[in-house]
């Protein structure tokens, strides 16, 4: 394999990191973001359990880990063909 190939699959994994850490890993994505912590909840409502923030993390956090699986999986096994 040629050194993009390497290249191509550190950046995927970067990206696989970066994604499982915005979806899974919340509490740490918001400190280096700069966001205070999910309030307590007081009264439990019927649908606003969760901060709008905490949608948003988890659905791009998926997709980036997402992309970063397939452009490093397409890109490895293009060069091994």
């Amino acid at each position: 394999m040629s050194g993009y190939v390497f290249l191509v699959d550190f950046f995927a994994v970067i990206l696989v990191v970066t994604g499982f850490s915005m979806a899974f890993r919340q509490s740490f994505v918001r400190r280096l973001i700069g966001r205070p912590p999910p309030p307590a909840p007081t009264i439990v409502a019927a649908n606003s359990d969760e901060e709008p923030i905490t949608y948003i993390l988890r659905i791009a956090g998926v997709m980036v880990m997402v992309f970063g699986i397939a452009i490093g999986g397409m890109v490895t096994l293009f060069s091994l063909a």
